[in-house]
């Protein structure tokens, strides 16, 4: 991989500008909008609009039964959040994408407002971030019973038997 992309993406991007008769840059605009393109339509056919709403109608039941204790900017950001479901990864219905500005305009919050907001709703477990511009709704405690589903699965989980029980045995004196 070099520095600004891996060496394939480049050799894509001057074979299309040869065969089109463009510059590398022209070419690779024409590239990226041609992906952009590519990535409506495919979130088009994983996302039913009724499946987004579906999944929107349950988040918001959740935080309303379970979100009473969030402070009222979260629940607003979170809402706000739930109406751009669908714009993240392709697979993903909870997925989103969206700046702290587009959602601080959304809302009518401040930038800083926005971020704190989102850093609480992080810190109950209501969203979680997976990159720069992007979210995963989630709902507190979700997942848990999948992953002690594994954990209890592991075949051998104590790699050194000594240290582990240590380990335990501090715990256990700790714990007095």
């Amino acid at each position: 991989m070099t520095k600004n992309g891996s060496n394939a993406r480049k050799d894509r991007i001057r074979a299309q500008a040869d065969k089109a008769g463009m510059t590398y840059r022209q070419a690779a605009r024409s590239l990226n909008d041609e992906r952009a393109a590519w990535m409506e339509t495919a979130r088009a056919l994983f996302h039913s609009p009724e499946e987004l709403r579906d999944t929107r109608e349950i988040y918001l039941l959740d935080l309303s039964e379970k979100g009473a204790c969030l402070p009222e900017l979260v629940k607003v950001c979170l809402y706000a959040l739930t109406l751009r479901l669908g714009t993240g990864t392709l697979i993903d219905p909870r997925g989103v994408t969206c700046t702290v500005t587009e959602l601080a305009a959304a809302t009518g919050l401040s930038d800083a407002a926005v971020e704190n907001a989102l850093y609480v709703g992080e810190a109950h477990g209501w969203i979680r971030k997976t990159s720069d511009m992007e979210y995963r709704l989630t709902v507190p405690g979700e997942d848990i019973g999948m992953y002690e589903y594994w954990l209890q699965k592991l075949k051998e989980p104590v790699r050194d038997a000594a240290v582990y029980q240590r380990m335990r045995d501090q715990l256990v004196a700790a714990m007095r």
